[in-house]
């Protein structure tokens, strides 16, 4: 038994247009791939610099500052194995649970000493936290193999999952920022670099969240193109 495609006109186009589809959405697909794997970089470099200034300071107990130091030089690590081919994803864990633990910390010590920076700091941490964990729930359709007819009957749960990455990409970028004032007085340079690590983090999760509408957009258009008709020989 074999399959051959009907040879009409028609059929060759539509064929034409998958291949086309296809292609763009793999290009589409490994830009938001890259992205996500050269974000591993200015995450833990940037994690690194904050935990030895917390260190430094001792604005935090020093465990924190010591495990959050070695959880960021394994989030690297993972960056690193990443661009290797090998997914080694365990190794985010610590620096996870870490900013778990960073984040309550910073709400109840701006609490009790009425700190409002460290409020909103302890709460971007969490809020960035709670965006990475729920966006794979709504963007399951992208990692489907046929996520080109996956993806556009899904539509709004992409379109929340978008939201979510904006919420991470503004929550990191903003966390420095707000910190800012406060680390520079132990050393500027390094209280600096961290603002632009995040930033370069949060440009990487931008094009993450562009990469997913655009995704949903060259799957909207796959679907509409219908399928080639198929024949079968016997």
């Amino acid at each position: 038994m074999g399959f051959n495609v009907v040879k009409t006109d028609s059929n060759e186009k539509t064929t034409k247009n998958f291949c086309y589809f296809q292609s763009l959405g793999a290009l589409v697909k490994g830009i938001n791939h890259w992205s996500s794997v050269l974000e591993n970089f200015p995450y833990g470099l940037g994690a690194m610099m904050l935990y030895f200034l917390l260190f430094q300071s001792e604005l935090v107990p020093s465990l924190i500052s010591i495990w959050g130091f070695i959880g960021a030089a394994m989030l690297v690590a993972m960056g690193l194995f990443r661009l290797l081919g090998h997914s080694f994803e365990f190794l985010a864990i610590p620096l996870i649970l870490n900013e778990i633990v960073l984040a309550v910390w910073f709400i109840i010590e701006g609490i009790n000493s009425s700190l409002i920076a460290y409020v909103v700091v302890g709460v971007l941490f969490i809020t960035a936290l709670a965006s990475i964990a729920s966006t794979d729930v709504f963007l399951k359709s992208i990692k489907n193999p046929d996520y080109l007819t996956a993806v556009a009957p899904q539509e709004k749960k992409v379109l929340i999952g978008v939201l979510l990455t904006l919420t991470l990409t503004a929550s990191v970028v903003a966390i420095p920022i707000v910190i800012f004032p406060i680390l520079k007085v132990y050393s500027e340079t390094l209280a600096l670099a961290y603002v632009i690590s995040r930033i370069f983090e949060g440009i990487a999760d931008a094009t993450m969240a562009f990469s997913h509408l655009l995704v949903l957009t060259i799957s909207r258009e796959y679907v509409k193109t219908g399928t080639p008709s198929i024949i079968i020989d016997e």
